[in-house]
């Protein structure tokens, strides 16, 4: 039976929030949370159901005790063309939208966005919203434009905001290059992404909330 600190090491492996791990093992919230704190008599088949859902993500708990990620738990696609937006939107729905949670999106111009995809914007951000997804974004410190509402922005220094930009979600990290040809190298690997993931937030801890009265809103409705 695996203990409760590779049970608490191998949801942070793969970024799970406990609701997420709820669902993915067919619990309630309640049962994971009182699993984890070590609350009441749980049952076998809770440890079970967990240890289950885990390994089917690549975990494999072993014997020192410990936890790691299968070595062949590593998948990448690439996506090409004006259509490669559309595969990421469908992938981050796929991966989010039984449980919502975050995207990090990091190298933002958002004015490369209203020059690509307005017209199909507002209809994905409404999608992801009503799926209980949001965004947090890092923008460059002279960029005032913005999408959705500026609290969801940071804003970061120019040099620190020359790199290819960036997605993570779930187990996910998506990277994107403009082109010619525009592509989206898409990885699904849960150490990978978490290291983005802390990387995001070192950043949007360093970066600076938006002054609202420099703040350009863009309409996405005309």
């Amino acid at each position: 039976m695996i203990t409760i600190e590779q049970l608490k090491a191998a949801r942070s492996l793969l970024g799970w929030t406990q609701r997420q791990l709820a669902d993915k093992s067919g619990l309630s919230l309640a049962s994971v949370a009182n699993l984890e704190q070590g609350k009441g008599k749980a049952r076998g088949k809770t440890h079970l159901a967990v240890q289950e859902a885990l390994e089917h993500e690549g975990i494999e708990f072993t014997p020192e005790p410990g936890v790691r990620l299968r070595r062949e738990k590593f998948q990448f696609r690439m996506l090409e063309g004006r259509e490669s937006v559309f595969d990421l939107w469908s992938d981050i729905i796929a991966a989010l939208g039984a449980t919502g949670g975050e995207v990090l999106m990091s190298g933002i111009d958002e004015q490369i966005w209203l020059d690509h995809y307005k017209p199909e914007l507002a209809a994905a951000l409404k999608r992801q919203f009503a799926l209980g997804i949001h965004n947090r974004l890092l923008i460059a410190e002279d960029d005032p434009l913005v999408l959705i509402g500026p609290d969801a922005y940071r804003v970061v220094p120019r040099p620190l905001f020359q790199q290819a930009p960036y997605y993570v979600y779930a187990d996910r990290f998506a990277i994107i290059s403009w082109g010619p040809p525009q592509r989206i190298l898409l990885v699904n690997n849960a150490l990978i992404a978490e290291t983005f993931r802390r990387q995001f937030e070192f950043n949007w801890q360093m970066g600076r909330e938006l002054d609202p009265k420099k703040v350009v809103v863009a309409r996405l409705d005309d």
